[in-house]
């Protein structure tokens, strides 16, 4: 088993145990909300969390109150790709395969990236901004195809000083926590 994967079991496994995960999630969701970024962007690329993951439901919400364009991923295929869809409520997003909540197919595709800033789950940060996700690279070969702002949501318990790089790992520019907005290091 590689380092990643042995990281990977250990930091979901801390992230089950979080006592007050609905409580750390409503202050990541303030947090972001609050940002420049946020505030500034026209379009929001968010995910529809799983079970485990910081849910930002109400940031969906808010930005669809606000008139901003807001998107969610659908996985393309086992190869890491996926594509953006436009959704106008949480209605738009139903269970797909694997448990993961995807825009239904009427939802419309996102091809212009401008003005827009990507939310983008992981399982730990580090302070330079990589990410520990679930190992099939959807969200780095995305950022790395587009020039915008990126942002990781993470509990502060599992931002850590240093996680491996890889090659084609991408950093994001900033991360929310419980405990605040910070620029990565280095970006």
């Amino acid at each position: 088993m590689s380092v990643k994967s042995e990281l990977r079991k250990q930091f979901k496994s801390e992230r089950k145990a979080i006592s007050n995960k609905e409580e750390a999630d409503i202050i990541i969701c303030k947090n972001l909300l609050s940002s420049t970024f946020y505030k500034n962007a026209k379009t929001v690329l968010f995910y529809a969390a799983l079970d485990d993951e910081i849910n930002l439901d109400c940031c969906i919400l808010d930005a669809l109150n606000s008139n901003k364009k807001v998107a969610l991923p659908v996985c393309l295929d086992n190869d890491g790709n996926m594509e953006f869809y436009y959704i106008n409520s949480l209605d738009d997003i139903l269970v797909a395969s694997f448990g993961v909540r995807e825009p239904n197919s009427n939802c419309k595709k996102v091809t212009d990236f401008s003005g827009s800033v990507c939310i983008v789950p992981g399982i730990a940060f580090d302070r330079h901004g990589y990410r520990l996700g679930y190992g099939k690279g959807y969200y780095d070969r995305f950022l790395k195809n587009y020039t915008l702002n990126s942002v990781g949501v993470c509990y502060n318990k599992l931002i850590k000083e240093k996680l491996p790089v890889g090659e084609y790992d991408i950093a994001v520019d900033y991360i929310v926590s419980e405990n605040g907005i910070f620029s990565a290091n280095g970006r």
